[in-house]
């Protein structure tokens, strides 16, 4: 996963040196709209605990869903998103779930600008929350036999997030006017940084617990966006 991360890092960094030259002129406007895609998870140190306790071991690959806005002053952008990823593993009577909410305030650049047509880069910092519930099937469908079992468990914390990645979309207008507007396109890869063990106060109800590995959706991310807005160029 490291090495990913690096050679994502890499790329981001030569996409933004080849075609920082080709901006002639800035674009106006908004862009907005809803995301899907892959969050890679930093989990292996959980699941090296989830193992040992003989409990289903959780995919380094998530669901993330969300979406988000930006605006575009010349060649500047400024915008935030917000997404939930979550991953569950069942194995036996035994089920493991992996919530994660966060959002993000982005600043962005263009490197490539062409009518509706757009590149840039963007960095993003914000915060999140996360949860891991550990449950098991009920023995019982007896209601009143189930309050004296108590069969999950739900760790929480908060943590500060830090994203840097490539943006590209295009507004589906095929003329040469110096506007466009109505649906738009996009796509978006790049790293995100989760310091959840630096700064962790895990909960379970109201108990602090310790001793919690570290894991959270730190690693390289890739989404789809749909959405609509208008730019003048």
């Amino acid at each position: 996963m490291k090495k990913t991360a690096g050679l994502i890092t890499l790329i981001i960094l030569l996409v933004g040196l080849v075609f920082s030259q080709e901006i002639k002129n800035g674009q106006y406007g908004g862009l907005g709209g809803g995301d899907i895609g892959a969050q890679w998870l930093d989990v292996e140190e959980l699941n090296a605990e989830l193992k040992a306790a003989g409990l289903p071991e959780l995919n380094d690959v998530a669901l993330a869903n969300g979406g988000g806005g930006y605006g575009i002053m010349g060649k500047f952008i400024i915008g935030g998103e917000g997404y939930s990823i979550s991953t569950k593993e069942k194995s036996g009577v035994d089920t493991v779930q992996l919530n994660i909410g966060y959002g993000t305030f982005n600043l962005g650049y263009l490197i490539l600008s062409k009518q509706a047509f757009r590149m840039y880069a963007l960095g993003g910092i914000g915060g999140g929350g996360i949860s891991l519930k550990i449950s098991q099937n009920p023995e019982s469908t007896n209601f009143d036999d189930n309050f004296s079992t108590f069969n999950e468990n739900t760790f929480s914390t908060g943590f500060p997030i830090f994203k840097v990645g490539i943006n590209a979309d295009y507004i589906l207008s095929f003329s040469d006017d110096e506007a466009a507007g109505g649906l738009a396109l996009g796509l978006a890869a790049g790293y995100t940084y989760a310091p959840v063990g630096l700064v962790s106060d895990w909960k379970l109800s109201d108990s602090t617990i310790e001793g919690v590995p570290n894991f959270g959706p730190t690693g390289p991310y890739i989404s789809f966006r749909i959405g609509g807005g208008g730019l003048a160029f």
